[in-house]
């Protein structure tokens, strides 16, 4: 594991492609949040919990390298196959979608995940800053995914560490109130996954209600859904 470290090589891809660094993302890139250490592999456990790098807490993602990033914005994300939309890829799930920074042709902006095997994707947040915050509190009210390798005390550390390495970055009282939220001691709460899914108790920081009300700060009203290019048709 690598991660996004040349912050000069960065901003000279988003320069080229059009679509700006954010302060945030900035930061991170520069305080070495978002590279995996060289010895993150075999003391992951320890790291999650004292010193990890950015959102390492969060489910399913994974900060990409630049050339990593360079790639997919040459071989598939490039505006000229996108319908004029353009994309700055800084991290990737384990299926392949992308979390990018996004420009869209008619002149919005704002960070979403691009479905790597769909048509369609959205634009959930205005900002990388939106999106951070929309993912740690979606950690603190899901805890589950860090269960499989930690216990429910372990697992609050987790992402209470994560959030100790961001709040400074982020604007306003938005890292107070993360970590206000993370101070708590963990509890079982309900979550349905889905409109027809059964309830199901998972660890979590904050309930259900709180989550909702809190992560309304950090969407779009209404998610702006956008046309792709599947890489096999470039």
């Amino acid at each position: 594991m690598g991660g996004l470290q040349d912050l000069t090589g960065f901003r000279e891809l988003a320069n080229e492609i059009g679509v700006a660094v954010p302060p945030v993302l900035a930061d991170c890139i520069e305080r070495g949040l978002t590279v995996y250490p060289d010895d993150f592999r075999d003391n992951y456990k320890a790291i999650l919990q004292s010193r990890p790098p950015a959102l390492a807490s969060t489910y399913d993602f994974e900060w990409t390298g630049l050339d990593e990033a360079r790639t997919l914005c040459e071989e598939w994300l490039v505006p000229s196959s996108q319908h004029g939309n353009a994309f700055l890829p800084f991290g990737m799930s384990g299926a392949g979608d992308v979390y990018a920074l996004i420009r869209l042709v008619d002149g919005g902006t704002g960070c979403g995940v691009v479905l790597h095997d769909q048509d369609d994707s959205e634009m959930r947040y205005g900002s990388f800053e939106d999106f951070v915050c929309a993912q740690l509190l979606d950690t603190l009210h899901d805890l589950s995914h860090l269960t499989d390798d930690f216990d429910i005390d372990a697992a609050a550390q987790c992402v209470r560490a994560d959030i100790m390495r961001l709040a400074p970055l982020l604007p306003g009282q938005t890292g107070m109130l993360l970590m206000g939220a993370a101070s708590r001691e963990p509890f079982s709460a309900a979550i349905q996954r889905g409109p027809k899914a059964k309830p199901e108790q998972v660890p979590a920081l904050i309930t259900a209600k709180e989550h909702a009300d809190l992560i309304a700060r950090f969407l779009l009203l209404a998610p702006v859904t956008f046309n792709t290019t599947p890489p096999w048709e470039i």
